[in-house]
């Protein structure tokens, strides 16, 4: 008697094991994709992408230190905190996708006609090489906020015109002495905001 209960119990244990090794696959790959995903779609920073990952890996360094202790198998209850711990993070991206930065509100100048729009942008290589320039000057600059970095710059003529909302005033700054350096001081046309939080 004893030894079928001992069987049964078994039994039901390699059924936990199993099913919640597949619970685990599942969820390691939802997180792998969901993080590729959002790295792709550039919908979070590139320093919670860093972030992320390196927690992912921590993760699963820590799957596979379980699985050295125990001869390549996983117990369940192992499992299902290691589950619950990639379910957080998958949270964890999720919300920081939906506190997706809104400018709209602030952002009153493109309904104004005689400020140029990014759907108005010159044509011409001179034009494209300086806006090229200056957006590439703005995304290394590692001290710019997100906003800063996104900020609609639109180049006619040689005239650079800054609009969208930065975090600071010393953005604001940083972002004008950015298109100074490939426009002269009396072409660029600073239309920057400040976030008034």
């Amino acid at each position: 008697m004893k030894s079928r209960a001992f069987s049964t119990f078994s039994s039901v244990l390699a059924a936990l094991a199993i099913m919640s090794g597949a619970a685990l696959a599942n969820n390691r790959v939802t997180l792998n994709n969901r993080i590729d995903e959002a790295e792709k779609t550039g919908s979070v920073s590139r320093e919670a992408i860093v972030q992320l990952r390196a927690d992912q890996k921590a993760l699963e360094q820590q799957e596979a230190e379980i699985r050295a202790k125990y001869d390549g198998l996983l117990p369940a209850r192992k499992g299902v905190k290691l589950t619950k711990a990639r379910k957080k993070l998958i949270a964890k991206l999720d919300k920081m996708e939906s506190k997706k930065p809104d400018n709209t509100a602030q952002n009153y100048g493109d309904s104004r006609k005689e400020s140029p729009t990014p759907q108005v942008q010159s044509e011409k290589k001179a034009d494209i090489d300086r806006l090229q320039s200056i957006r590439k000057e703005l995304v290394n600059d590692k001290s710019l906020s997100i906003n800063a970095k996104n900020v609609k710059v639109v180049v006619i003529n040689g005239t650079v015109t800054l609009r969208g909302v930065v975090n600071s005033e010393s953005e604001k700054v940083k972002v004008a002495s950015a298109a100074r350096k490939f426009a002269d001081d009396s072409k660029v046309l600073d239309e920057l905001e400040v976030n008034a939080k």
